[in-house]
């Protein structure tokens, strides 16, 4: 499983947000299949998860917001996607609710300050994650990475939805 290849490879030394991001990319790479049918999707499969980098598109609009999504999609939405990014939810139950959306095929209730909507225009590098894989363990690897409307490092512990 990824996840946990993952951690075995992190070891006990200390490593940044970046190293995880890469090794996950690194990972999921290996597993992309091309399928002709999400072509006029922008490669999005409803009830998948997905992890990516994104450049949004109006940041004076918002705080903050995560430049590494790891989201499901809900809702297709005109240019984009509706999608619980599980980074906002908090790491204590953030496992349990990847599982209750790989198993209910995206149609689990969300706290609504997951919810987001990505443009596809904004969308970086798309690594779907297989059903198969271990959804709850990926979702707690640190791969989040918010940032604030002035571009600084937004803190994590403030963007987290602390109540289910």
């Amino acid at each position: 499983m990824i996840a946990e290849d993952i951690k075995e490879q992190a070891g006990a030394g200390r490593r940044t947000s970046a190293w995880y991001v890469n090794a996950l990319e690194t990972a999921l790479s290996n597993l992309q299949v091309e399928d002709s049918d999400t072509i006029d999707t922008g490669g999005i499969t409803l009830g998948s998860l997905f992890f990516f980098s994104y450049s949004v598109a109006y940041p004076e609009k918002y705080p903050f917001w995560d430049v590494q999504p790891l989201a499901v999609a809900l809702r297709f939405d005109g240019d984009g996607f509706l999608g619980c990014n599980l980074h906002y939810i908090n790491p204590d139950y953030r496992d349990a609710v990847a599982e209750s959306l790989l198993n209910s095929g995206g149609g689990s209730v969300v706290p609504k300050n997951s919810i987001h909507k990505y443009l596809f225009s904004g969308m970086g590098t798309l690594y779907e994650v297989p059903k198969d894989e271990d959804w709850g363990g990926i979702s707690l690897l640190p791969t989040e990475r918010f940032i604030s409307k002035s571009g600084r490092a937004y803190p994590k512990n403030r963007a987290f939805n602390w109540r289910k």
